[in-house]
């Protein structure tokens, strides 16, 4: 069972998951989630550019209307970036501190082990593996992405 307290706890039974097979899944679906926030960002800085050729009414609306697109577009790249946000502020209690350090810097932001274990403050590559595998299983649960053996 995954444990609710702050301090580092491994999740039970962690030896029953294929770990290298779940992590693929986590990050696959942690690289979609930051091509469509940074498609989010480039999409809204278009919207909003004052002199965009899209506000200044060239476009009629039709099937190949570009704003219609571009919200349509906005709109399935934030319900994705938002499903994400939503189950980890439900579930982001069950994690440690170590552990939401690790899902906010590896898997949203992908910064490597060294600078991950920087903020966390440990030296040993081993002490990283561990959180980041128990972060991991525990996040793959959540989206039900988890392999057992």
């Amino acid at each position: 069972m995954i444990m609710n307290s702050k301090s580092f706890k491994i999740v039970d039974g962690i030896e029953n998951f294929n770990y290298e097979e779940t992590k693929k899944n986590v990050e696959k679906m942690f690289t979609k989630y930051r091509n469509y926030k940074s498609k989010e960002e480039i999409i809204s800085k278009r919207y909003k550019a004052s002199l965009s050729l899209d506000n200044l009414g060239i476009y009629g609306s039709s099937p190949s209307d570009p704003v219609g697109n571009k919200v349509e577009q906005l709109e399935r790249y934030t319900e994705y970036t938002d499903l994400i946000d939503k189950v980890y502020q439900i579930n982001r209690d069950d994690l440690s501190k170590d552990e939401i350090i690790i899902y906010k810097k590896y898997l949203v932001s992908r910064l490597s082990d060294n600078d991950i274990m920087e903020y966390l403050n440990i030296n040993s590559k081993s002490a990283l593996f561990n959180r980041k595998r128990s972060c991991i299983i525990k996040v793959a649960m959540w989206f039900d992405l988890e392999v057992m053996n």
